[in-house]
């Protein structure tokens, strides 16, 4: 054995952290600390928004939002030593409108090399319940033909 500090255990947890402020910020509807966890050039894909730059995925949500309660599940790390892990949580979201919708949501980020900084989020949901409380988009499409 070697009385080196493990590194990668560091690392872990302050990436364990990051997701926890995530989350965190997420409930409090703090739009500016959820961006600060991101590289500059960070992206999110969404399942209704596509791919965009960070910034301007959580400017959408803020303004499609009242309100968040994000109950946290799991934080899963990978046990590959890959640089990415996941904040599985339940959402609780009231939209601007006032409508709610509650569901199961994993957030898979992607972070720099070495760093708690976030590169990238694809968001992984079942998008069925809010499609049947709030209408399917791709409907018409089916019913076209298209």
């Amino acid at each position: 054995m070697t009385d080196q500090p493990d590194v990668s255990s560091d690392l872990d947890a302050r990436r364990t952290a990051a997701l926890r402020k995530y989350m965190t910020a997420l409930d409090a509807g703090d739009y500016p600390a959820i961006r600060s966890l991101f590289v500059d050039d960070g992206l999110v894909t969404s399942p209704f928004l596509g791919t965009m730059a960070a910034v301007e995925f959580f400017a959408k949500l803020e303004l499609a939002s009242s309100g968040n309660v994000i109950t946290p599940i799991d934080i899963f790390l990978s046990q590959a030593g890959a640089d990415r892990a996941v904040a599985y949580f339940q959402y609780h979201w009231t939209m601007a409108d006032d409508s709610v919708v509650v569901f199961n949501v994993m957030d898979l980020f992607g972070f720099e090399s070495g760093s708690d900084r976030f590169t990238k989020l694809d968001i992984i949901y079942d998008t069925h319940p809010i499609r049947a409380e709030h209408g399917d988009k791709y409907e018409r499409l089916a019913s076209d033909g298209s």
